[in-house]
Formats: structure tokens, sequence, C-alpha cells
């Protein structure tokens, strides 16, 4: 009897564990379609840890650069690499009469420029109501010089104007470019972090650019009293020319106006 029991309950016990197994209990259920979606994705996880492996390596080679590009430099560098400032001579001339010091002053701070120069020239006068004395064929030959004398005032004016301003602001410039200096030779790490070191490279970049315009103003003054020069020396031959055109048109009508009735003039000339 006990043995009927017996084999009774495991047939039940074996009957019921398929079933308990739906709720977690019992035999594991075997799933392809799960187990193939878990390879993949244990396989992608291989393939992502590979490539983190690969980016750290990658960053840490950059970090290690970085830290190589940022070493100081083994050598003192203002020592080895600061160049000699050429100071700027100012221009200076003796002032026997008065007439200098404007000038200088002038032409050395770009100030008061006209009256300097006008103190130190001879000034030029005005025709006013005696033009109209000036015969007509002499008219074109004093406009034209008159103009000459204007002409090159004014470009005086301009170069003085311009060379004394940039003596004038030579110490301001000077100061500007022994910063960058003292920066870029500078062992401060604060002095040569990326950003420090680009803004130093543009700040010489304009430091540059200026003293290009400063230059050109200087060649532009130049070029234009060369200009002024010029046109004095074209003056010059353009009157020879006409002087020329003139006598080989006029001359002799005038040679023979002068010696018409020569013999008889001379006849008839008496002692007083």
């Amino acid at each position: 009897m006990k043995r009927k029991f017996l084999l009774a309950g495991l047939a039940a016990f074996a009957c019921a564990a398929p079933a308990l197994a739906i709720f977690g209990l019992g035999d594991i259920v075997y799933d392809p379609t799960n187990f193939a979606e878990a390879v993949q994705q244990l396989v992608q996880l291989e393939q992502q840890y590979a490539q983190l492996v690969q980016t750290y390596y990658m960053i840490e080679n950059q970090y290690q650069q970085m830290v190589w590009m940022a070493k100081q430099d083994p050598v003192n560098m203002f020592l080895r690499y600061r160049a000699i400032t050429t100071p700027w001579i100012p221009s200076s001339a003796s002032n026997t009469f008065g007439t200098t010091a404007g000038w200088s002053f002038g032409i050395n701070t770009g100030q008061n420029v006209s009256a300097g120069y006008a103190a130190a020239v001879l000034r030029l006068g005005a025709y006013g109501n005696a033009y109209a004395n000036v015969p007509a064929d002499q008219a074109d030959r004093i406009k034209s010089g008159y103009a000459t004398v204007e002409l090159t005032d004014g470009a005086n004016l301009s170069g003085m104007q311009t060379i004394g301003e940039i003596r004038g602001n030579a110490p301001a410039v000077e100061a500007t470019i022994q910063n960058l200096e003292n920066d870029s030779l500078s062992s401060d790490p604060n002095m040569n972090t990326e950003i420090a070191v680009l803004n130093k490279i543009n700040a010489s970049g304009v430091i540059g650019l200026r003293n290009t315009q400063d230059t050109n103003k200087v060649l532009v003054a130049l070029a234009e009293q060369q200009i002024v020069q010029a046109k004095r020396q074209r003056d010059a031959e353009a009157q020879a020319f006409n002087d020329d055109i003139q006598f080989r048109t006029q001359a002799k009508s005038v040679m023979d106006a002068q010696a018409a009735n020569a013999s008889s003039a001379m006849l008839a000339w008496r002692m007083p």
C-alpha cells in the first residue's frame, strides 16, 4: 500500500514539474531566439570594449604629446633670445635766431607743425594788386612757379606731420613691443598656454601691420616730395622750350625791327 502511494506521488510530481516551470519554478525552458540575441549582444559588447580600449590609447598618446609640448625651453630665454633695443634719435638743430625750435618740436612730436615750419622758411609773399602789372606773356610762368612753391610747402608739411607723429608714438610702440617680448620669453606657465601663445602671435602680427603702415606713410610723403621736385624740373624744361619757340618764332622780326633805319639813326645822332 505504501509502495502504491509512493509511485502515485512520483507520477503526480512528474506531471506538475513542467507546468511549474512556467512560473520560474522547476525545469529551465530553452529559447533559441533569446539565446541568439544574447550572443549577438555579447559580440557587440566585445566590439565596444575593443573600441574603448583603442580610444583610451589614442587619448593617452594625445595627452603625452600635450605634456611634451608644454615643456619649458631648457635655456634661459631672456639671455639667449632677447634683442637689444635701438633708441629713436630725435631731430635737433641749433636755434641761433630762434627760427628752428618750432621746426624741431613739430618734426619730433607732430604738434604745431605749421607754425614751426613757417618760422623756419622764407615767407612767400602775395602779389595783390601788383599782379595787374605783370605782362601777359609772363603770367603763366609766374603762376606755375608760385604754385610750385605752394605745393612744396604742402608736401613738406605733410612729411613733417607724418614723421613727427611716428616719432611721437615711438615710445608707446616700443613699450608695447617690450611687453610682447617679455611675455614671449616668460617661463610663467600662464604665459605659455595655447591661447596665450596664439594671442601673442596675433599681437605680433598687428604690430607688424602698424609698422608697415607707418613705413607706407613715410614712403608716400617721400613720393609726394619727389612729385613736386619733378614738377619743378618739368616747369624749368617747359620754360626753356617755350623761350626757344618764342625766339625762333619772333627773333627775325625783332632783329629786323632793331636793325631798321640803324644807319640813318646813327648819322643823325649828335652829341648834346
